[in-house]
């Protein structure tokens, strides 16, 4: 049936289909080989080739990696210092959880971070000149900051040192 649909489809494209029969063993050079691997084609199963589209090979080859490397970065990470203290970050509110979570990992983007990365030629604090360096126990003790909070000083630094 499936060959009758492929013939009518052709023929709506004008194109001109002739079979042809050719009998088998009668001496046409290589035809008896074709037809011997023909019989040989012809009993192997055949599978089934679906097409997969970008984004489900994307994603099994996300879920390989991942199972894959799971267990080696858990032990990278376990050897983090900071790895308990963010077990209790989950429940916070947004801001407050990116602000301790940036200042946990050092990668906070006061003075000590922009220094690491390049972007600043030195660790001190741009908001105050005591040449002390910008970190979270900086962050405490800066006079330039009126806030209350460890999160509410942490983004009236960035805020600031932006500014600068």
């Amino acid at each position: 049936m499936l060959c009758i649909v492929l013939l009518r489809h052709l023929k709506a494209k004008y194109k001109q289909i002739v079979l042809q029969w050719i009998p088998g063993h009668s001496q046409v050079a290589g035809n008896e080989h074709a037809d011997t691997v023909a019989k040989k084609g012809a009993k192997i199963t055949q599978t089934h080739i679906r097409e997969a589209s970008y984004y489900s090979i994307k994603l099994h080859l996300i879920q390989v990696f991942r199972s894959a490397y799971r267990q080696e970065l858990g032990t990278k990470l376990s050897k983090k210092p900071w790895t308990q203290e963010l077990a209790i970050i989950p429940d916070w509110p947004r801001r407050k959880a990116v602000a301790e979570f940036r200042l946990c990992v050092g990668h906070d983007c006061l003075g000590t971070h922009f220094h690491r990365i390049g972007m600043r030629p030195d660790r001190y604090c741009m908001l105050y000149s005591l040449h002390e360096t910008m970190d979270r126990n900086r962050l405490g003790r800066c006079t330039a900051l009126s806030s209350g909070t460890e999160c509410e000083r942490y983004w009236e630094a960035r805020t600031k040192m932006m500014e600068n």
